[in-house]
């Protein structure tokens, strides 16, 4: 890292404003070269945190490029705990580009994706899960995934996992000192005492795990798939619920022969929608692979709107269709509730004897806003996880679903009262992964993976 680096930090395109970041041990050095301060300021005069105004000029051609900001963050007070410069030009795609191509000239490197982020890492101004969480408030598309992602960004996560881990550091000392000096008649902590603050740990821990569920939604939005037979509404519903014609509508069966995803804001997480070819019995060559592409569609769904045509009687459509969701999160919509009613309710709620149903009309709106509340309700599942610290990546979930089993192996070695040796293997595993999530410990493929995911400027 003792290359300077360049990028532009906003968004490529015309705007009211873009910042060319520098980070290095000469971003004020190469920035100085260009920069032009309006009060006459010289390099060492440069206050860090102080923003300054002036312009950027062309050394070759001695033009003025932009009238700018500049602004200087001396290390280790800075993004990425280096000395960082941002200039802040006029927004445009050609004058940032012009900008950021003459700092390369005066030797800074073009960024790598998530490079910034990275440096911060590396110089332990952040540890990894708050690295991970820096792309998360970029990318979050609601309130409550919002305040998940900054909440970790502040560091909930990391102090979580932090205590756990010198928590188990103290419990391996004690293992491996009645290992090393068990010959020495001295006395150690109790394998009764190790056993319960083990077990205080993984208890937490595994109510952490069981948080996975919620959190990914959060950060990822739950996925919704509307399934049912051709011309039941699927596609009329869509509609509704994202308040535009986006899929084509006719009275004509089997209109959708392909999977469309749509974004729907409720309250204060957003759904991933999926509206589904038709399910039926013999269906027609292209039919079959629309039908495939709906298992599929199922098959990922976090909850299943399964809809039935209230206007009509059940069929051989809808057995296959209560086939394929029974053992799918569900929830029973019956549509064309404005029409003369001809379904068998009583019969259906046989079939689905624990399921909740919500009568609506695609077409004219009644019913929506319960539906929307049954998605919602589903989605935020246990009302006491919404305030409390949750895990919104898999890569989290499978270091920690590894810690617990350790943890508990732990525990069946102290219970069986095998040796110390035992308990102190699977405490050091627990351990190691709760350092890989925090970046005690890494290899540069993950981070690689990690990094990959940011924009570049980030």
């Amino acid at each position: 890292m003792s290359d300077t680096i360049t990028a532009i930090a906003t968004p490529m395109g015309e705007g009211g404003i873009s910042v060319i970041r520098i980070s290095g041990a000469q971003s004020l050095a190469i920035a100085s070269v260009l920069f032009r301060p309006s009060s006459g300021a010289k390099l060492k005069e440069f206050i860090p945190q102080r923003v300054y105004f002036g312009e950027i000029l062309d050394t070759q051609s001695q033009t003025c490029v932009d009238e700018v900001l500049l602004t200087y963050f001396k290390a280790p007070k800075s993004y990425t705990a280096e000395d960082v410069v941002e200039i802040s030009a006029h927004g445009g795609l050609f004058v940032a580009t012009k900008i950021l191509q003459l700092l390369q000239d005066q030797g800074a490197r073009l960024a790598e994706p998530g490079e910034f982020t990275r440096r911060a890492f590396l110089n332990g101004r952040i540890d990894l899960s708050q690295a991970e969480a820096v792309t998360d408030v970029i990318h979050a598309a609601s309130e409550r995934a919002l305040r998940s992602a900054v909440s970790q960004l502040k560091g909930s996560l990391s102090t979580q996992l932090n205590e756990w881990f010198e928590r188990l550091l103290a419990v391996l000392a004690q293992l491996e000192a009645s290992i090393d000096f068990s010959e020495e008649g001295l006395e150690f902590q109790k394998r009764e005492t190790t056993l319960a603050e083990i077990q205080a740990i993984q208890k937490d821990l595994h109510a952490l795990i069981q948080t996975y569920r919620q959190g990914k939604i959060f950060r990822e939005g739950a996925q919704v798939a509307l399934l049912g037979k051709p011309n039941v509404g699927k596609s009329s519903l869509l509609n509704a619920l994202l308040k535009e014609d986006r899929a084509i509508v006719t009275p004509l069966p089997g209109t959708t022969r392909d999977t469309l995803e749509e974004r729907l804001r409720i309250r204060d997480i957003h759904i991933n929608i999926i509206d589904a070819a038709g399910l039926r019995e013999n269906p027609e060559a292209i039919e079959k692979e629309g039908m495939q592409r709906a298992r599929a569609a199922l098959e990922r769904a976090d909850l299943a709107l399964v809809i039935f045509d209230s206007s009509e009687a059940l069929d051989a459509n809808d057995d296959l269709l209560i086939r394929e969701v029974l053992d799918k999160p569900h929830r029973i919509i019956l549509n064309k509730c404005d029409l003369p009613q001809r379904l068998e309710v009583p019969t259906l709620q046989a079939r689905f004897p624990n399921a909740e149903f919500i009568s609506i009309s695609a077409k004219n709106g009644t019913g929506l806003s319960g539906l929307c509340d049954a998605i919602y309700q589903f989605v935020m599942g246990d009302s006491s996880l919404n305030e409390t610290l949750v895990i919104t990546r898999e890569r989290h979930r499978q270091c920690l679903v590894t810690a617990n089993t350790a943890l508990l192996n732990s525990c069946a070695s102290l219970e069986q009262n095998l040796s110390e040796e035992f308990v102190a293997v699977d405490v050091t595993i627990a351990m190691d992964r709760l350092a890989v999530i925090l970046g005690k410990t890494f290899e540069d493929d993950l981070l690689d993976q990690i990094f990959g995911e940011f924009c570049i400027g980030k």
